[in-house]
């Protein structure tokens, strides 16, 4: 095939683009790199002023264009692989299982495939791979870019161009919304071509190469040149890139040189087990325990905050915002002996409305882009945590709300769980200050007798295994969600002791303010009227009154042997009713 001749300029190209109100940047002359000397943050440079526009091309005249999805408002559904012509796309088209409205549209560059770009106005989250009919590709939307049409391809040097009459971007249409990327399997790299799970395949040779102790740099020239010579298609140069900066987060390994002495002994790569345990050095620098919010929050933990539905977890989770932000004591009584740099507060869950007004209530307003962040459905793609920057990560308190949202599969999945645990943990080996992560409750935490490790945490036991320090909480009337005081219980902590273990607080309505109930220390869940279904309670009051001096314990078991259930939470509360003493929970008498 012959280069298509350009028309216009570069320049004339990019003008006409920002016209639109599109934002656009340079690319490297023939490729789709961002051209670093003159946008040094890529596309996140992109601009629609027309001075730096003609600045840009002025100083590199043949430089290719780039799109800036995310601000410019677009969607662009990327058509990689299933279409062999025009006519393929348009049967494509008719077979769909929703109508596709007629958009604006690019045939890119890539030969011999007929590779299409499919522009809507409404950005949405990106889709790393999507399959639908027979053809694949990516959604490239609010955390990506796409090269423009007049643009030159770096394989077959042809440009992108501009398909049919239509020259507007439709709304998003549903179908494009509601694609979901394809689930990637673990893969073993045998040597051989990769055409599938490529970008897993790259991620797992990227990880033996930072464990061979190679840097960024060292890994994406690796990384491009496999891309380059074993994946058929190869990944596109910036997800390539992509996966060597995630991988190279992750520090190195420290080991000293092992010696082989002996004649004829086989030479291999120098391997020395102590590698896998921590040095003398580590161990004595890391100090004892310390606490941003002191006995409720340590420093490097996973805090999980556990709740039903509608249960406040997230009002709490912004009063603890709110005293790592201001100093100020959590709840009126914890103090916190140390403020992170920043908290960053990820809520796909929550809307930017009613967020918003939570925020400006609890007095975060103050804080906000300073050292308070937020992002929420409303707003930008929900970025995987793998994602987030390491000036991002370091000393920020990083709140999760909810973990369900940072994973692609359910709590039910062990395997996914695993996987988001792994990813929490490569936040604070990132050296995150803290990560604090909320999660539903099952239904059946709402009538249990007491609050415990496994009714609080949905799901998986996998998902609360990783938890350093894990508080569930509840309304103890569900029936008055502000009336009534919230009950929060330790039901896993390390390396402290919480002082209570348990307490209730109360929130005010207008502030979404959390205080602690004063005399609240080791409250327990309010039983409502949940007793007395089986008729025993007189029984069991009776029994008590003749064995006042057996702990609340001992007591529970006695009645268990005398055929009335009964817990020792309902024993306490019961005999603080009546009046009849009893010894303390955990007594051995």
């Amino acid at each position: 095939m012959r280069r298509i001749k350009l028309l216009m300029s570069f320049l004339d190209v990019a003008l006409s683009y920002i016209q639109r109100g599109w934002y656009v940047f340079p690319c490297v002359p023939g490729d789709k790199k961002p051209l670093g000397g003159l946008v040094p943050n890529g596309w996140h440079d992109a601009s629609n002023d027309e001075a730096v526009i003609r600045r840009w091309w002025t100083a590199k005249p043949d430089a290719n264009i780039g799109i800036a999805c995310n601000p410019s408002n677009l969607c662009v559904l990327d058509i990689d692989h299933g279409l062999a012509d025009l006519d393929a796309l348009q049967e494509w088209l008719r077979n769909l299982p929703e109508d596709m409205p007629e958009t604006y549209a690019v045939r890119t560059g890539r030969r011999p495939e007929f590779g299409v770009q499919l522009y809507f106005s409404g950005a949405i989250p990106d889709i790393g791979l999507w399959k639908l009919n027979g053809c694949e590709g990516q959604v490239k939307s609010l955390g990506g870019y796409v090269v423009a049409a007049g643009s030159i391809h770096p394989d077959s040097k042809l440009a992108y161009e501009k398909l049919g009459d239509i020259t507007e971007p439709a709304p998003t249409p549903g179908l494009v919304r509601a694609l979901k990327s394809e689930k990637q399997q673990r893969v073993k790299d045998d040597g051989e071509p990769i055409t599938a799970n490529r970008n897993n395949a790259l991620t797992s040779i990227a990880g033996k190469l930072r464990n061979a102790g190679l840097s960024r740099e060292a890994i994406e020239v690796a990384l491009l040149q496999v891309n380059a010579d074993r994946c058929a298609p190869p990944l596109e140069e910036d997800e390539v890139k992509r996966i060597a900066t995630n991988v190279a987060r992750y520090e190195l390994p420290v080991s000293d040189p092992v010696v082989v002495l002996g004649a004829g002994a086989e030479l291999t790569e120098p391997v020395d087990w102590r590698e896998y345990y921590h040095s003398a050095k580590e161990h004595d620098n890391v100090g004892p325990p310390r606490f941003l919010i002191e006995d409720f929050l340590p420093e490097q933990s996973i805090m999980g905050i556990g709740a039903f539905v509608g249960q406040k977890k997230t009002l709490a989770a912004l009063n603890i915002v709110f005293s790592l932000c201001s100093g100020e004591a959590l709840f009126g009584k914890y103090k916190v002996t140390r403020k992170p740099s920043r908290v960053l507060y990820l809520g796909p869950e929550n809307g930017l409305i009613s967020f918003s007004d939570r925020v400006n209530r609890i007095g975060l307003r103050d804080y906000l882009c300073k050292n308070f962040f937020y992002a929420t459905m409303s707003i930008s793609a929900k970025r995987p945590l793998a994602a987030l920057l390491p000036e991002e990560i370091q000393d920020a308190a990083i709140v999760i709300d909810t973990a369900i949202r940072f994973t692609d599969g359910n709590e039910n999945d062990a395997a996914m769980m695993k996987e988001f645990a792994e990813h929490a943990f490569s936040l604070i080996r990132n050296k995150a200050a803290c990560v604090i992560m909320l999660h539903h409750s099952p239904k059946s935490m709402t009538k249990a007798n007491e609050l415990t490790l496994e009714n609080s945490f949905r799901g998986t036991g996998e998902l609360s295994a990783f938890l350093s320090v894990a508080l569930a909480m509840r309304t103890q009337d569900m029936d008055k969600e502000y009336e009534s005081a919230s009950l929060f219980r330790f039901v896993k902590q390390r390396d402290f002791e919480p002082k209570p273990h348990s307490f209730e607080v109360t929130t005010s309505r207008e502030t979404c303010r959390m205080t602690f109930v004063d005399g609240s220390a080791g409250a327990v869940v309010m039983l409502g009227n949940t007793a007395n279904k089986d008729g025993k309670d007189d029984a069991a009051i009776a029994q008590m009154k003749a064995n006042q001096k057996l702990s609340n314990v001992k007591m529970a078991k006695l009645l268990k042997e005398a055929g009335i259930n009964r817990s020792k939470e309902w024993v306490r509360l019961k005999r603080g009713e009546l009046g009849i003493g009893g010894l303390e929970v955990g007594s051995t008498l």
